[in-house]
């Protein structure tokens, strides 16, 4: 029997060979089942007990997940306990039932329909996937209607989890139990709880596979390669020993990495930089400064919005903020207010769609827009800088008058907190995140503005460029090496650096070895990105020196094409500092 090779998105690095363990899809009711008015009063009951069953088991889950993988990944189930306790989810659920006199079944399947196609108008990846947080609680009611409905099998032994989608409870029981060498999945995406908890793990993980449900069975060998993105069904035994040499050569890069991460942020020449850590959730920070993190570059915020259908209080985002601080500290914590708005749509802000949402209404421009909303994220950031540690990043920064107005915002939450005699950080750092090219040609004005700098690439380039990387009809046009990108990050870098003003780069282009020692040239220091990529950036900078970088960076500046910079770069680079590209050779 050929093989089958199928690609998806590699999500958590790392190769694994086994055989498949096939969980089953969960599937709502389709169908609607009536019942009489006398009824209705059992029904309602029933689904009351299964709430409460629910609540009895999250609470257990939670408990567990502290003892076996620890407290940051227990967090996920308080969020599901507050998603529980949203009254407007539950008492859709009992309208339903009252109203229309129908199963329970057939009430939860549609307000799960419902939450379904308010998440699938989001665009942005990391928001969409919370869906499955709303999911996994819905389902779990679901299934707490009929106790005696059979669980989730065991694995007998080392196997490779294959599912179409993993809830974040069935995602953190199954990788918890450490039989799990591999998941591969039909969907999910970077940010997923699958993805996080996979890497936190050092479990191998390829999701958006579309259909591998459906082309494995329980049994199957199978071979998944989480750093390319790749799983082959049923490989040949040359096929098999090819990739079990692999899978030693990056088991034993990984040690390496490890004890790289110990090691200090310096060039070869003795100049330091600083990586930093991006993340979505607070229990990621732990395994960030584990890997080298020496802080938190970016802190997206935009989640606090998804863990109830209405707004999250003041005390919701200081909870958030201030576990973050503690654990980082003394290590820096860059918060950056929401990101929402546009085709970041969420339902409880009753924001309209919009024709052009990329460029419309988002980011700062909707804090500016709702100050009540605003103002309830300063005051609470405000508070947890009393760590001292704590620093405020505005997004999608167009304009001065964005920064100024945002200051005497934050002036005036300053003065509220006096009045009540709040403690906070009187001096803390107000940074602006260059993402749109009208605020990267200003540059000069934006540095006597504010207190620090973060360079988001990824929207700056497919706004530069004018590329949707999404699209398969024009991604090929999105280069990060393309020379106009490199003449307005080495401006914007060179521009700090002349003025004092500290800079950051917290895009993908951080992560990127190639592209961390094109911005290293530029004199950039500090590099921010998903921490599991911190060893081998760190690797890579530590094996050139400073100033022959600077030298070879200068000089590929004047040629005219993204694949001519590269290939100029990697050729030089390679011929002096061999080890610099060693991952490369461990792929």
């Amino acid at each position: 029997m050929d093989h089958i090779k199928l690609r998806g998105i590699g999500v958590s690095p790392g190769v694994s060979l086994g055989e498949v363990y096939l969980t089953e899809r969960m599937i709502f009711m389709r169908r609607k089942e009536s019942i009489s008015v006398s009824q209705v009063a059992e029904e309602m009951e029933r689904f009351e007990k299964a709430v409460l069953r629910t609540r009895e088991q999250l609470v257990q889950i939670k408990d567990e997940i502290k003892v076996t993988i620890g407290e940051e990944h227990s967090f996920i189930f308080e969020a599901h306990l507050l998603i529980l306790k949203d009254k407007s989810m539950i008492s859709g659920v009992e309208r339903i039932i009252k109203e229309e006199k129908v199963r329970a079944e057939w009430a939860i399947s549609r307000i799960h329909d419902k939450y379904r196609k308010i998440f699938e108008s989001i665009a942005d990846e990391y928001l969409r996937e919370r869906q499955s947080d709303v999911s996994d609680v819905l389902s779990r009611v679901y299934r707490n209607l009929d106790p005696t409905e059979e669980k989730l099998k065991e694995t007998k032994g080392d196997n490779i989890l294959v599912a179409h989608d993993l809830l974040p409870s069935e995602a953190a029981t199954s990788l918890s139990r450490g039989d799990i060498l591999a998941v591969a999945l039909d969907i999910g995406g970077q940010t997923s709880h699958t993805a996080i908890l996979a890497r936190s793990l050092n479990i191998p993980a390829v999701v958006g596979l579309r259909d591998i449900t459906r082309r494995v069975k329980n049994g199957d060998f199978i071979i998944v390669d989480g750093t390319v993105g790749e799983v082959i069904v049923n490989p040949s035994s040359a096929i098999r020993k090819e990739f079990e040499g692999k899978k030693k050569k990056y088991d034993d890069y990984q040690k390496e990495l490890r004890k790289t991460a110990k090691l200090s942020s310096r060039t070869l020449d003795g100049v330091d930089f600083k990586p930093m850590a991006n993340i979505e959730l607070p229990e990621e920070v732990e395994q960030a400064i584990s890997l080298g993190a020496e802080g938190i570059g970016l802190f997206r915020s935009e989640f606090l919005y998804l863990q109830s259908q209405s707004l999250p209080s003041e005390e919701d985002h200081f909870e958030i903020y201030s576990r973050i601080a503690e654990n980082a500290f003394p290590s820096p914590v860059i918060i950056r207010t929401m990101d929402i708005g546009g085709e970041k749509y969420m339902s409880q802000m009753n924001m309209e769609k919009e024709p052009n949402p990329a460029l419309g209404l988002r980011a700062v421009r909707f804090s500016l827009k709702d100050h009540n909303i605003f103002r309830v994220q300063l005051r609470a950031i405000l508070k947890a800088s009393v760590h001292k540690n704590v620093k405020v990043l505005i997004p999608m920064i167009t304009e001065i008058e964005e920064i100024v107005e945002t200051k005497g915002l934050l002036e005036d939450v300053k003065s509220e907190l006096r009045r009540e005699n709040i403690k906070f950080n009187e001096n803390i750092p107000l940074g602006a995140m260059i993402e749109v090219p009208a605020a990267a040609a200003i540059t000069d004005l934006l540095v006597k503005e504010v207190d620090f700098l973060s360079i988001g690439t990824n929207d700056l380039i497919q706004y530069y460029l004018a590329v949707d990387r999404a699209n398969e009809l024009v991604s090929y046009l999105y280069k990060p090496l393309h020379p106009s990108i490199l003449r307005i990050l080495k401006y914007i870098i060179e521009t700090s650096i002349k003025n004092g003003t500290e800079v950051t780069v917290c895009g993908e282009m951080a992560a990127d070895p190639l592209s961390a020692l094109v911005m290293l040239g530029f004199g950039l220091k500090t590099f921010s990105m998903n921490p599991i990529f911190i060893p081998k950036i760190k690797k890579t900078l530590r094996s050139v020196e400073y100033k022959n970088v600077r030298k070879i960076v200068q000089k590929a500046m004047s040629l005219r094409t993204a694949q001519e910079i590269e290939e100029y770069i990697i050729e030089k680079i390679i011929r002096m500092y061999p080890q610099a590209f060693l991952m490369k050779q461990a792929n």
